[in-house]
């Protein structure tokens, strides 16, 4: 949902209404969210105020929310694999999360917004949807297992935070989790960090102890490459043996979700949600070398991706179709391309498609990036 040659950045409100309120509009979209100090809802996919804005660098919720009222949103640009200092004005400003909610409704009132709470935030997120019935059965939201060991941690922190009374039936849910999380929740068990049947069993029971709290639990996310032995090859090296092995239980939890009688008793309309997250862009390197980016959130600065075996995990996570096979949900960094996939393949037509994503491919023209 963004157009940077046309400049348009990403969690904007011209993205939002493009997306939502135009002639073939849609009716489901993911929306990045974070706090200011005074714990007001901002869009923005980063963390940090550099990337999107000329306000200092820092973390937005170190900020006063008047301190990010009527900014104007920026698209930086990209050289040499760096983002740089050289950016382009565009005509949004940073938006807040419930005026902007209230115009896309205002145009399209059956839209859906699974809203990516993310890092320690979430149970207060949820507190605040609480507060606004208004958006009851319109947003879905997402969080973590980084700052939530528990299904009991999650709830607890939310009765901390002064909830309506009712919002364990209006405020729907979707937990995620990332492989790269497992040998952590393994661990806290006292698990191994590296075995498959650990790793599975670690975010089994972080997933197990989501559904048994008391709460609107609509669906748990699950990221998974889908990646085979044959990718891993000889490889023995402890790091890329970890990663592969946490894609593999990741792929077994998301049947367990999907399939498990128990899980289905308990849940009878639980959804099992992914995701195609491609990478945010690949750019020619002065050396000759073209190499691909993502950005850490924390910081708004490109990281590049892994280039051992661990590249088949990166490139498995942006192949449309590949993770929404097995999936009732995906939020997807290529729509259209999953859409075409998928109606191709439902007319009996298999078509060839890998990660490679030519919208997000960086183009250096005279010392600037075009589209």
């Amino acid at each position: 949902m963004y157009n940077l040659g046309k400049g348009v950045q990403e969690c904007t409100e011209t993205s939002l209404l493009t997306a939502l309120g135009g002639m073939e509009r849609r009716n489901l979209s993911e929306l990045d969210t974070t706090l200011t100090s005074d714990n007001l809802p901002v869009v923005s996919h980063d963390f940090n105020t550099w990337r999107i804005s000329t306000l200092p660098d820092r973390l937005i919720r170190e900020l006063h929310s008047a301190d990010v009222k009527n900014i104007p949103v920026i698209i930086r640009e990209v050289s040499n694999g760096e983002i740089t200092e050289s950016y382009t004005v565009t005509n949004d400003i940073i938006p807040f999360l419930e005026p902007l909610l209230d115009k896309v409704f205002d145009v399209n009132p059956g839209a859906t917004f699974f809203l990516d709470g993310r890092d320690f935030e979430a149970h207060i997120i949820t507190a605040w949807l609480s507060r606004r019935p208004k958006y009851r059965q319109r947003v879905v939201l997402l969080f973590y297992t980084f700052e939530y060991s528990s299904g009991e941690a999650f709830f607890d922190a939310v009765k901390q935070v002064s909830p309506e009374p009712d919002w364990r039936e209006t405020v729907a849910l979707m937990p995620v989790i990332f492989p790269q999380e497992l040998p952590r929740l393994a661990k806290l068990i006292d698990l191994s960090d590296i075995a498959v049947e650990d790793l599975y069993e670690g975010g089994k029971i972080w997933i197990d102890s989501m559904l048994r709290q008391p709460m609107r639990v609509v669906a748990v996310h699950i990221v998974m490459a889908r990646v085979k032995p044959e990718q891993l090859g000889f490889c023995d090296k402890p790091e890329i043996v970890r990663a592969f092995n946490a894609d593999y239980a990741a792929v077994r939890l998301a049947y367990y979700v999907k399939d498990n009688p128990e899980v289905r008793k308990m849940r009878p309309h639980l959804k099992l949600a992914t995701a195609t997250r491609c990478y945010d862009f690949s750019a020619q390197l002065e050396n000759g070398e073209k190499a691909e980016f993502s950005i850490n959130i924390r910081t708004g600065r490109p990281m590049p991706r892994e280039t051992d075996e661990r590249k088949y995990i990166r490139r498995g996570y942006g192949i449309p179709g590949n993770a929404a096979a097995i999936a009732d949900w995906v939020i997807s960094d290529r729509s259209e391309d999953e859409m075409s996939f998928w109606e191709w393949r439902n007319k009996g037509v298999p078509r060839r498609v890998d990660h490679h994503c030519p919208h997000l491919d960086v183009i250096e023209q005279d010392g600037k990036s075009v589209p």
